[in-house]
């Protein structure tokens, strides 16, 4: 009698023990698929966040957004280093009047037109209309997210469609190319 008891006991803390092993193993396998599958924030998420910022002119917010290697900026693409977008957001010229201040914007002069140059952030708050959208697409292999902002302004000759490209990277999305 004693001898069945102790089997019984030693039967049922095997099935435990296995019991709590497969539990273990699921649970691990679980999170490691998930660690390869959406495991980035979605780009709803990052149109949202990455406006705010440009709206509240959070250069440090943006500044977030440039990978080491740099970035490509302007119609005509130019890649500038980290460093130097640094250098122009700490110290308000180039980019960071693009972006932020329309008051610093270099501009040739032209006689026949009395618009002046808008920042992205100007547009973004103080248009008749501003509308935001963003997208997730897959380039050579790269996963990229593609936000658009489309303005409707009167006094801003600027562009309409403004488009920002982030490249999916092990840290996160990061801008690959800005207007």
């Amino acid at each position: 009698m004693m001898r069945m008891l102790f089997a019984r006991a030693l039967w049922a803390s095997s099935v435990l023990a296995v019991t709590v092993l497969i539990a273990g193993w699921a649970a691990a396998q679980a999170k490691s698929e998930s660690s390869h599958t959406g495991d980035h924030e979605p780009v709803s998420a990052l149109e949202r966040k990455f406006f705010a910022a440009l709206r509240a002119g959070d250069s440090d917010a943006i500044l977030s957004y440039i990978p080491d290697s740099g970035v490509n900026v302007g119609s005509s693409p130019q890649h500038v280093s980290r460093d130097e977008i640094e250098r122009q957001l700490r110290f308000h010229h180039g980019l960071y009047c693009k972006l932020f201040d329309s008051s610093c914007i270099d501009t040739p002069i032209q006689l026949d037109n009395v618009q002046r140059a808008c920042s992205y952030r100007e547009l973004l708050t103080h248009s008749e209309k501003a509308h935001t959208a963003a997208s997730e697409v897959t380039r050579g292999g790269v996963q990229q997210a593609v936000l658009v902002a489309r303005i409707e302004n009167k006094q801003c000759p600027n562009d309409k469609l403004i488009d920002f490209i982030f490249n999916l990277g092990a840290d996160g999305w990061k801008l690959f190319s800005i207007p």
